[in-house]
């Protein structure tokens, strides 16, 4: 049975000494997130990267899937690794931001090992490491990192400051989410004050876009559908806009919350087609739209949080007579 630790903030320092006590025995550390991995992924794995490798460590961070190269910026980005490591040969293995454990595409690996730490801000994460820390409360999973250090006193950088800061940005739509709360705005302000930069960090994640990324921006905004009757903003994108204007996935990033803000709708959808057969679909919402997008999101098996969520299915989107709709491969 693994070890699931409590959820609540004032009861967690002697979980956070577990884990600092079990990462000061080992040698060789591996850190992973999930899939398509956004700025608390990024800035949880970096972050922890740096802070291992200041103790002497050796330390692996791998992530499932290229990593937007809008967050080049961060500190350690290239060291970030996309090819699949041998999980036994790690002492440790330390999981960030990942929901359920097939997103890390180290799912079997991981249950085989004897020492892995889960640490996840996702309420519906099923805790299946052999140590669990998952705090739903908390707006990313770099502010549980934040607390983690702080408590068991490891010094925090400027290098994992900014990474730490970027993580909490971007989780909180650069602090305009529900999520944002006093104390998120006086840690942020802990992290300026350690020499992260906040202008620098929203320049590079949401106010710096490329040609593909405006011109693929254009094409969501041209298909804007209001479905009445679910109160849903809709917007699709095929795989050949993505080769068109030649953008990715990630030059979409920010698009689903822009839909968000239409008045009169209770949550917003985008649908990606962002290899072919293949569709991501980004669910967001707001507090007074009283709209839970992750129970919707699990019916398509996916999930998240209550305001913000996403699934994977296959699939083409393809237009018939005037219509979008999604045919099943």
């Amino acid at each position: 049975m693994p070890n699931v630790l409590t959820n609540t903030w004032p009861n967690l320092t002697k979980e956070y000494r577990t884990i600092a006590d079990s990462l000061r025995r080992a040698q060789r550390v591996l850190i992973g997130t999930h899939q398509h991995p956004d700025g608390d992924a990024l800035g949880s794995a970096l972050a922890l990267m740096h802070a291992l490798r200041l103790q002497g460590k050796r330390v692996t961070a791998y992530i499932p899937d290229s990593a937007p190269d809008f967050f080049s910026f961060l500190p350690g980005f290239s060291e970030l690794t996309t090819l699949k490591p041998d999980v036994q040969s790690f002492d440790a293995v330390v999981l960030l931001d990942y929901t359920q454990l097939y997103r890390t595409n180290l799912e079997e690996e991981v249950k085989a090992h004897p020492l892995t730490i889960c640490i996840d801000h996702h309420y519906d994460n099923l805790q299946e490491a052999k140590i669990n820390v998952v705090v739903p409360q908390a707006a990313a999973t770099t502010q549980i990192l934040f607390d983690f250090f702080e408590k068991t006193r490891i010094p925090i950088t400027k290098d994992m400051a900014t990474c730490l800061l970027t993580g909490i940005f971007t989780d909180t739509g650069s602090f305009m989410h529900d999520s944002t709360s006093p104390e998120i705005l006086e840690l942020a302000a802990k992290l300026m004050g350690r020499g992260a930069r906040l202008s620098h960090i929203a320049h590079e994640t949401y106010q710096k876009k490329g040609l593909p990324s405006l011109r693929i921006w254009g094409r969501a905004l041209s298909r804007i559908m209001v479905n009445e009757s679910t109160g849903a903003a809709v917007a699709v994108i095929t795989h050949q806009d993505l080769q068109e204007c030649g953008a990715t996935l990630d030059d979409l990033s920010g698009v689903v919350n822009m839909l968000n803000a239409l008045p009169n709708t209770k949550y917003a959808l985008l649908l990606v087609e962002f290899e072919p057969g293949k569709i991501k679909g980004s669910l967001r919402s707001e507090t007074h739209k009283q709209t839970d997008v992750s129970q919707l999101a699990k019916k398509l098996g996916g999930g998240g949080h209550k305001l913000a969520s996403g699934f994977e299915v296959d699939g083409h989107i393809v237009q018939q007579y005037g219509v979008w709709r999604v045919v099943p491969v």
